[in-house]
């Protein structure tokens, strides 16, 4: 009972501040129509590095810009009396035609920073709006983004995109076209809508971007972009489709003159306070960012006391295998400014190849190492599942001409256990542990682009003193036809001989739309990363080959994408654990539906890993096909459909289908649900001894998720997420020490069943509104839930019954305040 009114409570008061916030919340629909200008302009000649002269366009200062309001109206004298950008060219899909829709952009810049607007034609009802959360660039909807090189040089770079309505997304990106999300800055930016069609303003800061240090003339690079949803196409200028490898290295050369921006400092105090309603305990928490910016080529952040929170909730995750899961990291402090210490796509968000990673933040704060506990006390397990709390965490990040480098460390609490013995409280204390990573990295790029970098990280504790090196090397050709990343990897462990590894992946596209990938990669059995990184497993050595063919526009379909792949695998003792084939054709139709038919072949391999260490087992080969489609995700009830078929090792099929559904009622809400269902007969999991169980099981995973925005800075989400499993046995088998076939056994214990059924359940409300740039109010309340005896329920009774178990549940008021210039 007590939980039930503490959550009406809850709920109480994010009623409250929805009717405070909205209303102080301004509504417009419409601006004034901005007026265009005949101006163009004007140009020189560079040297791109490599002898080759390139057309640059010199960008107008203007010292005074303080008339300007960052509203999306581009109404302003000072932009009417600027010169204008016309020429744009649908780049998805890849025609390079000239638009069809006119796109007039206008630059200039101060000592202050950079200003951009757009002026997009386009009728009113085929607008296309969606607002959302920061970040969420992927939504097919109408926006206007630009990429900015400010290293001049084609080394790295920012992106900042603003979505009809007044949703961001921004982020970093690397040599050819490495992007990333995880960098949020402080600029400024919105959007408004006129009878012609819609607007936007930039304003970013030249203090929030790495560049290099220099006097009097300074060289950029700019692409500037324009989405138009309702016909799914991309406009650009200068034209650098996704079927096209080359991309920084093509951004248009932009001229600026004595750039020279003021040093930032800023602070983040941060304020929050967290109920927990298992415990009955409310507690207080108070910390404190710091960001430091002396010069454009130099800055240092730290975190004192920070508090995390529950802001942002994981995915619920039901793993019985070997291979450890992978989770994202979502905490502000460890993804600003991380690109430095990005060494390839493998350590990034968007690689398709698995993560292999030297440095994995998550490991910062995740649950404390469990010192050895009294064998006569009784102590509450789910207490070590608890992450770590930080004392702090410092970076710092610079460049010096083609040297970039960066330094990391961090610094975890103790951590008190609370235990019983003899009807008394007793405590024992886990020492937390301290981390440092280092990275160096020499670039050049003059028309190719060569990199060479080391990582180095090191992880301490009473019971554990871990390092680990990374040597990578990149090579990018000229027009980015030819891209080689490798990296060569060594563990140091204390009392553990050092382990060795490394890959090299080599991408080739010989012409537009075709992409050759080649991997090769080797780790022995004793590397091991996962002190400070991520390695999914070591004893292995892989070949792996991908092709991609993308073609755009014929009689029957507006895109064709083609992707056949090969993967053959084998550990230290030669054995195969992995040989599979696999084909995939997507077809997208001129009415923007999509269809999708993949099929893969694994041939007989040994699985050397789900025995936990009783030795490998040879697996027979399987098959399977899966079909989609999905309809056109600008309306505004898009929907998705799949279903697959998957003949299992041991005898039998497993069969699945799901479904995804979004509907938006209107710009403001948005609604989602997925399901799926899976139905196997031959699930096979170990029992020790070396003895197996298959199991015939049904799962079912269905999700929720509303998001309301009262304005653009103003967000609230409610998101239910289920991962429901009901397994009973089926045959038993067992491992012989002298074979590596699994033999199929009587029942080895009649009088108990191997049945057992899993059900989870995270559910969160979270309330956000961001305040200014970089200074967010967070309201959230979570749940999470995990039913004990799932098996005396079906599946209809379990959701019930689930909800009804927490494991923690709680409310957190969460204030982070941006001071400074």
């Amino acid at each position: 009972m007590s939980r039930l009114v503490s959550t009406q409570s809850y709920l109480t008061l994010l009623v409250l501040c929805f009717s405070i916030s909205a209303a102080a919340t301004p509504s417009s629909k419409h601006a004034l129509s901005p007026l265009s200008s005949p101006l163009s302009f004007q140009t020189t000649e560079l040297d791109d590095g490599s002898g080759v002269s390139r057309t640059a366009l010199v960008l107008p200062r203007q010292n005074e810009a303080s008339d300007i309001r960052i509203d999306g109206r581009v109404t302003e004298d000072v932009w009417h009396s600027l010169p204008t950008h016309t020429e744009f060219y649908v780049t998805d899909p890849d025609t390079l035609k000239p638009a069809p829709l006119k796109t007039t952009w206008r630059m200039f810049y101060n000592n202050e920073g950079l200003y951009v607007s757009a002026v997009c034609a386009q009728k009113p009802e085929v607008l296309v709006e969606r607002l959302s959360a920061r970040d969420q660039g992927f939504l097919n909807r109408d926006y206007v983004s630009f990429v900015l090189d400010t290293s001049g040089e084609s080394r790295y770079g920012f992106w900042f995109q603003l979505n009809l309505g007044g949703s961001r997304s921004d982020g970093t990106v690397l040599p050819e076209r490495q992007f990333s999300d995880t960098w949020d800055g402080a600029w400024r930016g919105d959007t408004a809508r006129f009878e012609e069609g819609w607007s936007a303003e930039f304003f970013v800061p030249w203090s929030i971007v790495s560049m290099p240090r220099m006097d009097g003339e300074r060289h950029m690079g700019i692409v500037l972009q324009r989405k138009v949803a309702y016909t799914d196409e991309r406009y650009g200028y200068p034209p650098l489709p996704f079927t096209q490898p080359r991309f920084m290295s093509g951004l248009q050369k932009i001229v600026l003159q004595d750039v020279e921006p003021n040093q930032q400092l800023s602070f983040f105090p941060q304020v929050s306070t967290t109920h927990d309603s298992m415990a009955g305990e409310t507690s207080s928490h108070v910390g404190a960012d710091v960001f430091w910016r002396p010069s454009t080529n130099f800055q240092v952040t730290a975190t004192v006391d920070p508090d995390f929170g529950t802001v942002e909730a994981d995915s619920v995750i039901i793993n019985l295998s070997a291979v450890e899961t992978f989770f994202p990291e979502k905490r502000l402090f460890f993804l600003e400014g991380q690109d430095v210490f990005v060494p390839s796509d493998r350590a990034g968000r968007w690689s398709s190849n698995t993560p292999v990673m030297l440095l994995h933040t998550r490991r910062i704060g995740q649950r404390p190492i469990v010192p050895d506990l009294p064998v006569d006390a009784e102590f509450e397990w789910a207490d070590f599942s608890q992450p770590s709390d930080l004392i702090g965490a410092a970076k710092a990040t610079g460049q010096a001409g083609p040297f970039r480098y960066g330094v990391l460390t961090a610094f975890e609490d103790d951590t008190t256990f609370w235990g019983i013995r003899d009807d008394e409280a007793i405590s024992v204390t886990a020492e937390g542990r301290e981390f440092a990573v280092a990275r160096a990295l020499l670039e050049k790029s003059n028309g190719n682009y060569r990199g060479i970098g080391l990582l180095s990280t090191f992880t301490q504790h009473p019971t554990v003193d871990a390092a680990t090196h990374g040597l990578d090397a990149h090579y990018f050709s000229s027009g980015g036809k030819l891209k080689i990343d490798s990296q060569i990897l060594v563990s140091d462990i204390a009392g553990i001989e050092d382990g060795f590894g490394g890959f090299v992946e080599l991408n080739y596209a010989p012409i537009q739309g075709i992409t050759h990938e080649l991997v090769a990669e080797s780790f022995d059995d004793r590397i091991n990363l996962n002190y400070l990184g991520y390695l999914p497993r070591n004893d292995i050595e892989t070949l792996r080959y991908r092709f991609r063919y993308r073609k755009f526009l014929n009689d029957w379909f507006k895109e064709t994408y083609t992707r056949f792949s090969l993967r053959h695998s084998r550990n230290g003792d030669d054995q195969v654990v992995s040989s599979e084939i696999d084909v995939s054709q997507q077809f997208t139709f001129h009415n923007q539906t999509q269809f999708r038919v993949s099929a893969e072949y694994e041939a007989e391999a040994y699985d050397d890993l789900n025995s936990f260490g009783a030795g490998s087992f040879l697996l027979d080969s399987t098959a399977d096909i899966d079909l989609q489609y999905q309809s056109d995700s600008a309306k505004r009830l898009f929907y998705q459909v799949s279903a697959s078929y998957e003949t299992e090792s041991i005898l039998g099929d497993r069969v699945s289908g799901g479904t995804f559904l979004v509907w938006r009622p209107s710009d403001r809400l948005s609604m989602n649900a997925m399901l799926r269902y899976s139905n196997r007969d031959s699930w096979l999991l170990y029992q020790g001894n070396q003895q197996f169980t298959a199991f015939a099981s049904e799962s079912w995973s269905p999700t929720f998720g509303l998001d309301f925005f009262l304005s653009a800075q103003q967000h609230f989400r409610f998101d239910l997420e289920w991962r429901a499993i009901k397994a009973r046995e089926s045959t038993f088998h067992e491992l012989p020490l002298d074979s590596v076939r699994l033999l199929e056994i009587d029942d080895p214990d009649v009088a108990t069943r191997d049945d057992f059924a899993i059900s989870r359940l995270n559910l969160q409300l979270r309330y956000r509104w961001e305040l200014a740039p970089m200074s967010d109010l967070y309201v959230v309340y979570s749940k999470r839930a995990s039913l004990p005896d799932a098996l005396a329920y079906d599946f209809n009774q379990q959701f019930g019954e689930t909800l009804d178990h927490p494991v923690s549940e709680g409310l957190v008021v969460k204030l982070r305040h941006h001071l400074g210039t």
